[in-house]
């Protein structure tokens, strides 16, 4: 059986934990490339280590692992508590949670992790900058407005306001072409697939690809749709329990987003996408309804084309 460490991280420090010889074994240490190799010489050899995707901490020590030829395994937070829950532990804290993980691995045997291409990872972050730079435009935008609005303002402030508005557009011209470069080198062909679909433009489409990364890692596009988060849930127990099905929301919610915007271009410009809405609303479907189902269409179009290596096809039936 194979002895699983359950590391629990923060930005400065990593408590690890796991079990050998029937006793409790636990290593604090810092989460930088010095504790990282402390770690290493006190794990024992054939040790698995396994840890939650806690935001960007997580990925030095995940990436230092990976290359050191080590197994490592990265999971859901949301795995951990559910199953914390489940154990009713009444205690938490950064000690108990690494031993946790690795009570839950031992359970589940989580599969390996793999870095993407360090490309994927820059250009996740120039996205993550983007959606930052779009949001600050417009308060900018919209505090000059409010100035402007009063019979007492400062020229002054007005005219920094402008100034600091058109810097964030230029900056933001300049992240979109940073993008669309990186984009170009990875998956040129991949991004010119799902441009084609009418209502998915360049943008989305880049996101889309950013975030899922391998489309073939997917089995079907149920789990394509699955991951993305908005495969319908269903709540249902005797006769008291009657939920309406909502989306799971488990995935990202950034890729969630912009398939929201493809799908509000796609009902002005996607003719199969008109005919669903048109046929969901003669059932007395309700708007949001219709709209999460055509985004589970366009996810399932995008699937289907980027694995056959087809561009989006009219009358393909």
């Amino acid at each position: 059986m194979n002895i699983w460490i359950g590391i629990d991280v923060s930005k400065l420090h990593l408590d690890a934990g796991w079990i050998e010889d029937g006793r409790k074994v636990h290593k604090k240490v810092r989460n930088s490339k010095k504790g990282f190799a402390a770690l290493l010489t006190e794990a024992p050899v054939s040790a698995h280590f396994v840890m939650e995707a806690t935001g960007t901490y997580y990925f030095n020590l995940a990436l230092f692992l990976h290359e050191a030829g080590r197994f490592v395994s990265v999971v859901n937070p949301a795995q951990i508590k559910h199953h914390m829950k489940a154990d009713l532990a009444r205690s938490k804290s950064d000690k108990s949670d690494a031993f946790s993980i690795a009570k839950f691995a031992q359970e589940k045997c989580p599969p390996p992790w793999k870095p993407h291409e360090r490309e994927v990872y820059e250009l996740r972050q120039l996205l993550t900058l983007d959606a930052q730079i779009q949001q600050m435009f417009v308060k900018v935008s919209n505090l000059e407005e409010s100035f402007v609005q009063m019979d007492y303002h400062s020229k002054q402030a007005i005219q920094r306001s402008k100034s600091l508005a058109n810097h964030l557009k230029l900056l933001r011209t300049k992240n979109q072409k940073d993008m669309e470069k990186l984009a170009d080198n990875l998956f040129p062909e991949e991004v010119e697939i799902l441009s084609s679909i009418p209502g998915v433009g360049k943008p989305s489409a880049i996101l889309v690809m950013a975030d899922v990364g391998e489309f073939s890692r997917f089995e079907t596009s149920r789990h394509l749709v699955s991951f993305c988060g908005i495969s319908p849930t269903l709540k249902q127990s005797g006769t008291s329990v009657r939920s309406k099905g909502r989306m799971s929301r488990m995935g990202g919610g950034r890729i969630r987003g912009a398939l929201y915007m493809c799908a509000m271009n796609a009902l002005r410009c996607n003719e199969q996408c008109k005919a669903m809405w048109n046929r969901y609303e003669a059932r007395g479907k309700h708007g949001k309804v219709i709209m999460v189902a055509i985004m589970n269409k366009l996810l399932r179009q995008m699937w289907a084309l980027v694995t056959k290596r087809q561009k989006y096809s009219p009358n393909f039936a």
